[in-house]
C-alpha cells in the first residue's frame, strides 16, 4: 500500500440513499428495489478512499447537527480518515438520493444541506509539499464558492499540489464554463469525466477535448465509463481500458477512480501514467460491482 503525500480533501459529506431498481421507473406505479443506505458525498467518498488505500488524508466539510451527521463523522472516522468537519447549528445534513435502474445507469436528486455553509476557516491548509484535491461542487454553489476558492490559493501559496474535478454537467453549465475555467486555473491535475471535458473546451472528441485541457493543466485524466481513461499531459496523451467488472450501481465510480489515481499520482507526480491510471480503474471496478460509492 502506498503512503503517498498528505492529502486534504475539500467536499461534500452526505447520506446515499441507493436504490436499485429491478427494472425502468414505473411513474404512478410501484417498482421493486433493493434499497441502502449508505455514507457519500464526493469529498467523503475519495477520503475514505484514499485511507484504505494507504494515503494520510483530513476531509474538510460540514454536517448538521443531526443523528445523520453524527453518523457520517462515525463512519469517516472508522475508515481513518482525519476530521476536519464543522457540524452547523440548526442545518440538515447532505442527503443524495440515487435511483439505480438495471445495467448501473443512475440518476441522483441531491440535497446538499450542511455542505452548502462551508466557510474558509473550515479547511486546513496542506502542509508544505503535500497535496489539496478539491471537489468541484464546492465552487459551483455561491455559498461555498469561497471556501473552495480560498483553499485554492492557500494550497498554492504553500507550495502544495493541487487537483480537481468538475463534478457534474449540469450545475458546471449553469455556473459558467469561463467562470470555472478562470477561478481552476493553477489546478496541477485536473479529473473529469468525457461529457465534463467536452463542456469545457467545446471539442466533440474526447481525445482532442483531453489535448485542450492539457494545455491549461500540467496534467488531465478524462474518465470514459465502460471504455477505461485517458491521460493527457504534454506530449504524452495514455489510454488505458476498463478493468472487468459486473456493473451493480455506478456511483461513486468517478470518486473511487479519484482516489486510486491519487495513491499513485501523490506517491511519484513524475511516475508512469499508466500505472496511475490502472490503479484508478481498479478501485472503480471494485466499487461498480454492489450498491453504494464506497
Amino acid at each position: 500500500m502506498s503512503t503517498g503525500r498528505p492529502a486534504v480533501v475539500v467536499g461534500d459529506l452526505a447520506t446515499d440513499v441507493v436504490a436499485v431498481l429491478s427494472g425502468p421507473p414505473a411513474p404512478g406505479s410501484d417498482r421493486p428495489a433493493v434499497i441502502r443506505s449508505r455514507g457519500g458525498g464526493a469529498g467523503g467518498n475519495v477520503a475514505v478512499h484514499l485511507a484504505a488505500l494507504g494515503v494520510p488524508v483530513v476531509l474538510a466539510g460540514c454536517v448538521g447537527d443531526d443523528p445523520a451527521g453524527a453518523a457520517l463523522v462515525a463512519d469517516l472516522a472508522t475508515a481513518g480518515v482525519g476530521l476536519a468537519v464543522r457540524t452547523v447549528p440548526g442545518a440538515a445534513s447532505g442527503t443524495v438520493v440515487s435511483l439505480v435502474e438495471p445495467g448501473g445507469q443512475r440518476s441522483m436528486l441531491a440535497d446538499r444541506g450542511a455542505n452548502l455553509e462551508l466557510r474558509a476557516d473550515d479547511v486546513p491548509v496542506p502542509a508544505p509539499g503535500g497535496h489539496l484535491h478539491l471537489s468541484g461542487y464546492t465552487l459551483l454553489d455561491e455559498r461555498p464558492r469561497a471556501a473552495g476558492l480560498a483553499a485554492l490559493a492557500a494550497a498554492r501559496v504553500a507550495g502544495c499540489t493541487v487537483s480537481l474535478d468538475p463534478a457534474s454537467t449540469g450545475p458546471l453549465s449553469s455556473y459558467g464554463v469561463d467562470r470555472w475555467l478562470a477561478d481552476t486555473a493553477g489546478a496541477d491535475l485536473l479529473l473529469p469525466n468525457a461529457d465534463e471535458a467536452r463542456l469545457l473546451t467545446g471539442c466533440t472528441d474526447v481525445a482532442d477535448a483531453a489535448r485542450a485541457l492539457a494545455r491549461r493543466h500540467p496534467a488531465v485524466a478524462v474518465t470514459l465509463g465502460a471504455d477505461g481513461a485517458l491521460w493527457a499531459s504534454a506530449g504524452a496523451l495514455v489510454h488505458r481500458p476498463a478493468h472487468p467488472a459486473d456493473v451493480v450501481d455506478t456511483t461513486g465510480a468517478g470518486d473511487a477512480f479519484t482516489a486510486g489515481l491519487l495513491s499513485v499520482w501523490l506517491a511519484e507526480a513524475d511516475g508512469d501514467p499508466a500505472t496511475a491510471l490502472d490503479a484508478g480503474l481498479a478501485r472503480a471496478a471494485a466499487v461498480v460491482g454492489r450498491p453504494g460509492a464506497r
